[in-house]
């Protein structure tokens, strides 16, 4: 294990690691040359934190990092976003799933329990600049102070000047969401929407004082943690989560989408509550989901051999289709720019591309990795450029050409090839996800809690922009 060091684009944790999600940055004044991931580590037996890492891409290197410590580990995690308040107070909203027990089903197997939430941390205004400044933030799970009271406390830094007389839309809605860290929930069932009232519970917090003892960094320290503002329920017990999907189709909401074992659950969030949409028992045993980023309504899942598309509005299926991979199926993403065309990845270390127009046949493979593939992401913004990460300690980005006859893909050779193997990892590599700021900047989390931050060629960048 590495030991909080930063040095230049690696970002290291104290313990083992699988989750990492990119960051929208929404702040009021946000500069486009800093990148923010979130990445969380993996200890099922004792407490875990979660960090959320700047990267700067003039300097190269992660400069800040802000760390929520939490009892428990939060497993898929998905920053869903980074905001300002009007009076300065900077926060991060993010969701992912918990263990919480063991139970034998009618099988005589064990099921694992799991739970869906949403929690939010505030963030420091005074984060220092030097290589090893965190922010280190004790999470109180017992701390039932109200939201308006926490506005009070001296640890967090007003800042009032007329820059921020702009309120945000994203502040509206999480003030309507966030009134109390212990918000009770109403589920009115008449309406499908599962609202947030505020819990009149304003006892003093008995912790104030419970900051971190180990701090050898020189940090600023504050008890403020992430606050489990409200929990994804639905008609069954989630059994092992396997994938949270996200679709931000339109400006102002989110769906977001649990997928456990057997089912999905999709829900949509918007500036005054959370709406429960649908939830589907597919019949099979699942392992990954994703939206459709060009038809709002569409979410794939998938299975160890087949993929499926969901229509959430009308809860039907639409498409399915045997994969053919040789090995179980590990990845599915849609091409960002192109409509139709999705790309599966497999333990057996290979990809296929596929037009949902013509599923009998995928119209692209090739074996890309000598083991598992773990994630697969088109470029936000390039559709050209894909990421992969895999159980061979590797991070790969591919370039795939595809026919400007969109039309007849199934008839056109497609050019492949790849750009650069980066080895910097010597562990397991489970995630990858390219930065929300810019095209070029993408993140690589191995197991042993080692992060880096790379960036596309210069040589590639001005291939593709010239």
């Amino acid at each position: 294990m590495y030991s909080n060091k930063i040095v230049k684009n690696t970002y290291n944790l104290n313990n083992k690691a699988r989750w990492l999600s990119s960051v929208s940055n929404n702040l009021i004044e946000k500069a486009y040359n800093l990148h923010y991931f979130l990445l969380s580590t993996s200890n099922p037996v004792g407490q875990n934190e979660i960090h959320l890492i700047e990267y700067d891409d003039q300097t190269l290197r992660i400069d800040k990092s802000v760390i929520f410590k939490n009892e428990t580990e939060i497993e898929q995690l998905v920053c869903l976003d980074m905001y300002e308040e009007k009076e300065g107070k900077k926060k991060i909203l993010l969701c992912g799933s918990t263990f919480e027990s063991n139970k034998v089903n009618n099988k005589n197997k064990t099921d694992s329990l799991y739970s869906c939430a949403m929690w939010v941390g505030e963030i420091s205004n005074e984060l220092k600049q030097n290589d090893n400044s965190k922010l280190y933030v004790e999470n109180n799970e017992k701390n039932e102070n109200s939201y308006d009271s926490a506005k009070e406390e001296n640890s967090i830094v007003e800042v009032t000047n007329n820059k921020y007389e702009k309120k945000n839309d994203i502040e509206q809605t999480e003030v309507n969401l966030i009134n109390d860290a212990n918000s009770e929930l109403s589920n009115d069932k008449a309406n499908n929407t599962v609202m947030i009232s505020n819990n009149n519970n304003n006892n003093n917090n008995n912790n104030n004082n419970n900051n971190n003892n180990n701090n050898n960094n020189n940090s600023d320290v504050s008890n403020k943690g992430l606050k489990k503002i409200y929990e994804f329920q639905s008609d069954y017990n989630y059994i092992r989560i396997k994938k949270i999907a996200t679709n931000e189709y339109e400006k102002d909401v989110i769906k977001i989408a649990v997928i456990d074992k057997y089912n999905y659950t999709v829900f949509e969030k918007n500036k005054k509550n959370i709406n429960f949409i649908v939830s589907n028992n597919v019949k099979e045993e699942l392992n990954y989901g994703t939206f459709d980023p060009h038809h709002d309504n569409i979410l794939t899942v998938m299975s160890n051999t087949s993929f499926y598309g969901y229509d959430i509005k009308s809860n039907s299926q639409i498409f399915s289709t045997y994969a053919n991979h040789k090995a179980n199926l590990s990845c599915i993403d849609f091409n960002s720019n192109i409509p139709n065309i999705v790309i599966t990845t497999s333990n057996d270390g290979c990809l296929k591309i596929w037009d949902l127009r013509f599923l009998k046949n995928s119209f692209f493979k090739i074996n890309i990795h000598s083991h598992w593939i773990t994630s697969i992401n088109y470029n936000n913004f390039h559709d050209e450029l894909l990421l992969t990460t895999s159980t061979d300690n590797s991070v790969k980005l591919h370039k795939i050409e595809y026919s400007s006859n969109y039309s007849n893909l199934l008839n056109k050779v497609q050019n492949y090839r790849l750009i650069k193997n980066y080895t910097d990892h010597q562990e397991s590599v489970y995630e990858g996800a390219w930065s929300k700021t810019d095209a070029w900047v993408f993140a690589s989390l191995s197991y042993d809690g080692k992060c880096v931050i790379n960036t596309v060629p210069t040589e590639e960048k001005y291939k593709i922009l010239l």
